[in-house]
């Protein structure tokens, strides 16, 4: 719980007790925002007090705070975030109620939110969902409903969904009513990401009639998203409980029709039995995933919280109802009996009740047959239907335990005439018409959600990693399938990818031979790297990190590794032999030999897979290279992308939403340098085609990319230079040595202004503010860590009042503070006042190549080559060679 009532007469004002981690000029921050919406003034009280009053000073709050330490990590694994931990009291004066309950909510999704070390470990805890969220093509242009309870494997899905290329605006989260743990925090991050999130009570469902105007508010929200996606060309699917289909959004002529499903459980089968379905609707509820893999869990998880709610009864030896045989409670019946307890089974189907004949359990009928031949301590309901009538009531013997495992096992007892005695964290105890009390544990629903997070990450780890393969399928398929659902072809394009394989290897193989398909997604694949340069070391580093026999290509002889196979010699020279073996290609040698390098492979090996060090060619090879692809639709290409994926940029996206949420960004600034005048001397890395275009200009569009809107983007790429500003410094061995631009880009009925800039000659210095950080965590912020870096990269966004700031890697910060390579910082200010600053841990190269890698070997189609940043940068080069009147010196170019 975050907040707690202290227990005063309700005469006296409730104060409240916050707690979370929250840096305390973080939580000033937020309090001042907070005081200026609600025409408040703020003074401070101490150095760990505000007080907030109305300028006529009637009714306000007074704000304290101190650290502390929780009592233990709020996730199923042992992170704790970065931040300090704070209790924080809310105190009301006469009259002020209100105002501190509306900062209070203003204040617990900031506190509840999961921190980034927390969804690390989040993600690391799902090897396999994290093997298969790569991006892809087949999800390009879709928007998703993701409608399930709301505990971290979901959160891990939604961030696994994001990875895989649906954006995070195009995620609509719906939570199904269930007490879990932790809803509020996934709630609370879900929204920090961007994404929508609400509620879709499996109640209101369930019971239309009786809670209409919820109902009626949910789905408006749902009306307004489609609406939304589709007006702006985008297709929607929904992952579901059949939730969304029974209310009709599947029906053929529905008013607001989605475009595809998929279906998780067994009860939404039943919900859309009889409604009809006119998309293609892929079964995972019935799926040998679910049962095989997904059942175990989910029965171990309600046997765990059973055992949980009851420490102080015994369990050996007695007694036990289980109504309902199918794939959860005959699994449930097992692990009781596994525990010494008398099982009578109760099904009305003939098949289950054989089943659970022949395995040694007592069977019956009805509830009432078996109730009237045992006295139980536990009925267990596993059916998602009503499993008591209220003459099985009347048999129920005095003191019994009922365990729900679905929503409406005992919904008998919502009845208004039964007015239970809540127990808090345990359940509600009836006093029925008979006289007996029975309790009720947890809420009337799911007991294994009820106040828990249900199962182990681990434990669902196959099962959401195949409904994000599933999802990807039934993206890329959905104009081919025919309405209705599909459950063989789930079974089918799970086998193909290969998840029992990996899950087998992940989780179950005893010796370390038998593992490396999971961990080393490389192995037993040869891959040749062409160019042995910086670039080419680094890939050649991670493809054997991830598993890959290596052979080195280059002409140049730079001092070729002596531990893995090496050519001095070009791809046309080298034998057949090698290059039929040659299962993946990592081009890496000077841009200027991309297209030739690329055209002799593709001779030698039409289908090769081909890993493409940026920029693809050079701009007036483009049309060619286009060609080329075009001619070999076998192949698969993909040309590096470092921050495509970065996650550095998910933050600072994640942070523009936060303290912004209702306001464009109007501003995007970026400097990328790099002093590379020794390199140039010795005749390394000279690009005289492009100049400076053709070292980080490319790294800056990818930036631009992850910042802006897709028409933004558009508009900006498509605009000739000469109405942008420009300022170039040319240079006679290297053609344009700096450059810097200035844009104005229409977006709707307002302009942003775009500024890139790049220099490969003299370093741009930006050192920002001094870290908060670096004072109160000296073991990340560090001085004299190495001498003075040579690359510069910065971000800045203006959104509304709020100024964006991204570090990237390699950092530097005023009073000498640096932090270890690979470690970016992101700040936001406000004011003059800084607002957040973080620490963020990410290589986006090697999650690039990566990336990359898993596409060109995955089983999914690969997409081509976008090449119009490649083209805005050919654009501008022929632009700026037009313009120049002298081998040296800078120039300022104009809008036209």
């Amino acid at each position: 719980m975050i907040t707690d009532v202290a227990p005063y007469p309700r005469s006296a004002p409730a104060w409240q007790v916050l707690h979370g981690p929250i840096h305390p000029a973080d939580l000033q921050a937020e309090v001042t925002r907070f005081a200026a919406s609600q025409g408040l003034t703020v003074a401070a009280l101490d150095p760990h007090g505000l007080v907030l009053t109305f300028p006529d000073g009637r009714g306000g709050v007074t704000l304290r705070w101190r650290r502390s330490t929780p009592e233990r990590p709020d996730t199923l694994s042992h992170v704790l975030p970065a931040e300090p931990s704070l209790e924080i009291l809310l105190d009301p004066h006469p009259g002020g109620a209100d105002v501190a309950q509306r900062l209070a909510g203003q204040l617990a999704p900031r506190l509840r939110r999961f921190s980034q070390a927390e969804l690390d470990q989040i993600v690391a805890s799902m090897p396999l969902l994290s093997r298969y969220a790569v991006p892809s093509p087949a999800l390009e242009g879709w928007a998703v409903i993701f409608r399930d309870h709301y505990v971290e494997n979901t959160l891990g899905f939604l961030l696994a969904l994001e990875r895989a290329g649906v954006p995070a605006r195009w995620i609509y989260a719906l939570a199904k009513g269930d007490r879990t743990h932790n809803r509020d925090r996934v709630h609370a991050t879900l929204l920090a990401r961007g994404c929508a999130s609400g509620v879709l009570d499996n109640t209101a469902i369930n019971a239309p009639d009786t809670h209409a105007d919820e109902l009626a508010c949910a789905l408006a929200e749902v009306d307004a998203f489609i609406d939304t996606a589709h007006a702006e060309g985008r297709r929607v699917l929904v992952v579901d409980d059949g939730g969304l289909l029974a209310q009709g959004y599947g029906h053929a002529d529905a008013p607001r029709r989605i475009d595809a499903a998929l279906e998780l459980t067994v009860s939404g089968l039943k919900r859309i039995a009889s409604a009809e379905v006119g998309v293609p609707v892929l079964n995972m509820a019935r799926s040998e995933l679910k049962t095989n893999l997904g059942y175990p869990e989910i029965a171990d998880s309600c046997l765990r919280r059973l055992r949980a709610l009851l420490p102080g009864i015994k369990v050996t030896g007695r007694p036990v109802v289980v109504i309902g045989y199918g794939a959860l409670g005959s699994r449930l019946a097992q692990a009781l009996r596994a525990q010494g307890c008398q099982i009578y089974v109760v099904d009305s189907d003939p098949l289950a009740l054989i089943a659970a004949a022949e395995t040694g359990h007592r069977t019956y009928r009805t509830a009432a047959e078996a109730l009237r031949t045992t006295r139980p301590f536990l009925i267990v309901g596993t059916t998602g239907e009503a499993a008591l009538c209220a003459d099985d009531l009347r048999l129920l013997p005095d003191g019994a335990f009922l365990a729900p495992f679905a929503t409406r096992d005992f919904s008998i007892l919502a009845n208004s005439q039964y007015r239970p005695e809540e127990i808090p964290g345990i359940g509600r105890r009836y006093r029925l018409d008979s006289g007996s009390h029975v309790t009720l544990l947890g809420d009337g629903r799911s007991l294994n959600l009820f106040e828990a997070d249900a199962i182990p990450n681990q434990g669902y780890d196959a099962y959401r990693a195949g409904t994000l393969i599933a999802a990807i399928a039934l993206c890329e398929q959905a104009d081919r399938l025919p309405p209705g659902v599909h459950t063989d072809l789930v079974d089918t394009i799970v086998r193909e990818a290969g998840l029992y394989d990996a899950y087998y290897d992940t989780y179950l193989a005893t010796t370390q031979a038998s593992r490396p398909a999971a961990a080393h997604p490389l192995a037993g694949v040869s891959a040749c790297v062409v160019g042995y340069g910086a670039a080419g070391r680094l890939h050649a580093e991670i493809l054997a990190a991830e598993g890959a026999a290596l052979t080195i290509l280059d002409p140049k002889h730079q001092d070729l590794p002596k531990d893995c196979r090496s050519f001095p010699h070009g791809v046309t020279e080298l034998p057949s032999a090698v290059t039929s073996g040659i299962g993946l290609w990592s081009v890496c040698c000077p841009t200027s030999d991309h297209l030739p390098v690329l055209r002799s492979i593709l001779s030698q090996a039409p289908d090769a897979r081909v890993l493409l060090e940026k920029p693809a060619c050079q701009g007036h090879e483009i049309d060619a290279f286009a060609a080329l692809l075009s001619s070999h639709r076998n192949a698969r290409v993909v040309v590096t992308d470092q921050y495509r994926h970065a996650r550095v940029l998910d933050i600072l996206n994640g942070l523009i939403f936060t303290f912004e949420p209702n306001s464009p960004i109007d501003y995007v600034g970026i400097v990328f340098t790099k002093d590379r005048t020794a390199d140039i001397a010795q005749g390394r890395f000279v690009d005289r085609f492009y100049g400076v275009l053709g070292y980080e200009w490319l790294h800056m569009l990818a930036v631009l990319r992850r910042l802006l809107p897709a028409e933004a983007l558009a508009a900006y790429l498509a605009t000739p230079p000469q109405q942008g500003e420009l300022w170039a410094t040319y240079d006679s061995r290297l053609f344009v040595s700096a450059l810097t631009e200035r844009a104005s880009v229409a977006v709707a009925d307002a302009h942003l202004r775009v500024e890139l800039m790049s220099s490969i000659t003299s370093p741009t210095v930006v050192l920002g503010s001094t870290p908060r950080t670096g004072l109160d965590r000296p073991g990340l912020w560090q001085r004299g860590l190495r001498p003075a870096d040579d690359r510069h990269r910065h971000i800045t966004v203006h959104a509304g009042r709020t100024q964006f700031t991204a570090h990237l890697d390699p950092v530097t910060a005023t009073g000498g503070w640096q932090l270890e390579r690979n470690h970016h910082r992101v700040t936001v200010e406000r004011a003059g006042e800084l607002l957040h600053d973080e620490v963020v841990q990410d290589s986006p190269l090697h999650t690039s190549i990566r990336d990359a890698v898993a596409t060109l070997i995955g089983p999914g189609p690969v997409p081509p080559p976008d090449l119009n940043p490649l083209r805005r940068i050919a654009m501008l080069a022929e632009f700026l060679r037009a313009q120049q009147r002298s081998p040296e010196g800078q120039i300022r170019m104009q809008p036209a």
